[in-house]
């Protein structure tokens, strides 16, 4: 096999590769198995044997590798939500979700489910845990964090109004892959800090439809229901949203539209648009549902429902 062909692994994930054979570059410039499937991978065995420079595993691995590190980092987000460690739930989650949405067709996209169920009964064990996630932000705002925000915020409207938990997990998961689209779109049109152009502005529209079509590549039935959130975030009850202008909108799309433009814009501070507070952002979601593109008694319940959040 050829060197360039052999996939370096993060060393803050080795703890999860019990199960996955690691190898390493020998001075001679060979590569070399490591640690065989079965071996768990601990601070004493890497005090045992020291290793210098990076670790591999084997193209055909990658799946596996993935969706143990997934596993590991959902078995940590449940302990830590019931250790009530804020800080940790916080890295819990952005690690899985960040790690996810960075190959979003490989597969790993069917953890998400078991990560939306531990926060739905997180919330109602420990609802100041999972409220508080959106209180605190990395000083790099993402599509991971932001996906994490708009999913917090619609757990709490689906506790607030009280759907079931079949409802909330269903909602909770189409909010968090919402924006998966967005891992296609060209990374400086997604970071930049100027207004821009409208062919550059078609390529961030293009993000629902190219979400739906992540989403739609999984056989996992709530993977899959998933994808009405990535199409209709955007679509706006008057016409006017993308990508398709539509006007029957569902009930999960039309709270999503609601919700992830509250959380973008009170949370995005960019160079020529400053992140607006809380009761600016309902104020000018106000106007626009007076105009007829927000369902008046989602955005009604929303807007309570942030109450709760303080």
């Amino acid at each position: 096999m050829k060197k360039n062909e052999w996939i370096p692994v993060r060393k803050s994930h080795l703890k999860y590769y019990e199960n996955i054979e690691l190898f390493y570059k020998s001075p001679s410039g060979n590569i070399v198995l490591y640690k065989p499937v079965g071996m768990p991978f601990t601070d004493e065995s890497i005090a045992n044997k020291p290793f210098i420079g990076d670790l591999y595993i084997k193209p055909e691995d990658k799946s596996a590798t993935l969706e143990a590190t997934q596993k590991g980092f959902n078995e940590q987000l449940i302990k830590d939500i019931q250790n009530k460690t804020l800080n940790e739930v916080r890295d819990s989650l952005f690690n899985v979700v960040d790690e996810t949405l960075a190959q979003p067709r490989a597969g790993g996209l069917k953890a998400m489910t078991g990560t939306v169920q531990s926060i739905v009964e997180g919330f109602s064990s420990q609802k100041g845990i999972i409220k508080n996630l959106v209180r605190i932000s990395y000083n790099d705002y993402t599509t991971a964090l932001h996906s994490i925000n708009v999913m917090a915020l619609t757990v709490g409207y689906c506790y607030f109004t009280g759907k079931s938990t079949k409802v909330t997990e269903e909602y909770a998961l189409a909010a968090l892959l919402h924006d998966v689209g967005k891992t296609e779109v060209p990374k400086n049109i997604l970071t930049a800090s100027r207004p821009l152009t409208d062919e550059e502005y078609n390529q961030i529209k293009a993000h629902s439809s190219l979400g739906a079509d992540i989403l739609d590549g999984y056989k996992e039935e709530p993977i899959r229901k998933a994808k009405v959130g990535a199409l209709e975030h955007h679509e706006k009850l008057d016409g006017s949203g993308y990508p398709h202008g539509k006007t029957d909108i569902t009930e999960c799309g039309r709270i999503l539209s609601i919700v992830d433009c509250y959380e973008a814009i009170t949370n995005d501070d960019r160079p020529y648009r400053s992140a607006m507070q809380p009761l600016k952002a309902l104020a000018l979601l106000k106007e626009d549902m007076e105009k007829g593109k927000f369902d008046r008694s989602i955005f009604t319940d929303f807007a309570y429902s942030l109450t709760d959040f303080k």
